[in-house]
């Protein structure tokens, strides 16, 4: 099944930027920020009091070689609503999977803090079969 395009837009790596995309029915949401020199990635729960429960280290600025050329950033839902994911450039870099409450990304930084409910775990190609036919 062909996933949900929650947001897409073009940017140039290194200017701020914030991407925002909830699910059709409001209780979680993504935000992508890049704020000049860090670019996260983070989770939304709109049914607790700490808004914001999870965020994914995406990039630091200065190691981008490409950062001239413009980017294409996608939010992609999975059709339950219940996972997205970030492409740039049309490459997978995090997922969120609010069913599991786990954050997958290359670089599983930052720490989460000792009391969270959610986890980190690598990214992997398995993860692909939630937003792409095989």
């Amino acid at each position: 099944m062909k996933p949900f395009l929650g947001a897409e837009s073009t940017i140039r790596v290194g200017v701020e930027t914030i991407i925002e995309s909830d699910a059709a029915y409001n209780k979680h949401g993504v935000v992508f920020e890049d704020d000049g020199e860090t670019a996260y990635f983070y989770a939304r729960d709109y049914t607790r009091d700490e808004l914001f429960v999870d965020a994914l280290h995406i990039y630091d600025v200065a190691n981008i070689s490409d950062k001239h050329l413009p980017s294409k950033i996608k939010i992609l839902w999975t059709r339950d609503y219940k996972a997205a994911a970030l492409l740039i450039n049309q490459r997978p870099h995090a997922v969120f999977d609010f069913e599991k409450r786990c954050g997958y990304t290359e670089d599983p930084f930052p720490d989460l803090p000792a009391d969270s409910d959610w986890q980190h775990q690598a990214f992997h190609k398995e993860l692909r079969h939630l937003f792409f036919d095989h």
